[in-house]
């Protein structure tokens, strides 16, 4: 209290044209002060905002567009499962080994039956043996019924034996 008195006693004691400059500085500070604390934050978090907002559209519009792109490949994977499907197992297996980098790791390829294949794999490349497993599954629609895999004395490389069924 004592010091809001003392500066009602300074502002009082000013000239006229003083106290004119000391309420137009207040009022300028009073601006000042608003305009740093409040309105622009405010106005950055609204650009922020506004980019974020952007930048989530453009992943949404991609995202969809991904979309519609995976589900046009799966359409055209099931055809390329269903050319596959009158070949038989043995042939199928091998022409996807050719078309990978495992088929000079292939040491024994025999037919089990219509439906299934056994394949024996030496020194294979782990991450290749996948590869094409999967190409095995999506593309031509065979599976691993069973399989025996080690590794190699090579970093990185497998034995493999595989046994392969057509699924329906």
């Amino acid at each position: 209290m004592n010091q809001l008195n003392t500066l009602q006693h300074w502002y009082h004691s000013l000239q006229p044209r003083e106290r004119i400059m000391v309420i137009a500085t207040a009022i300028i500070m009073v601006i000042t002060i608003f305009y740093l604390t409040v309105w622009e934050p405010l106005h950055k978090g609204l650009d922020s905002a506004e980019q974020e907002y952007q930048s989530n559209l453009n992943n949404l519009q991609w995202m969809q567009q991904a979309a519609a792109e995976v589900r046009a490949l799966k359409s055209s994977g099931s055809s390329a499962r269903n050319t596959a499907s009158n070949q038989p197992v043995t042939l199928v297996v091998e022409q996807a080994a050719n078309n990978s980098a495992i088929k000079n790791n292939i040491s024994k390829l025999e037919s089990s039956s219509n439906d299934g294949a056994r394949v024996a794999l030496n020194a294979a490349s782990f991450d290749q043996m996948l590869i094409w497993l999967n190409v095995l599954e999506q593309n031509h629609g065979i599976r691993v019924s069973s399989a025996s895999i080690e590794r190699s004395d090579k970093p990185g490389t497998v034995n493999a034996r595989l046994s392969f069924n057509k699924t329906e």
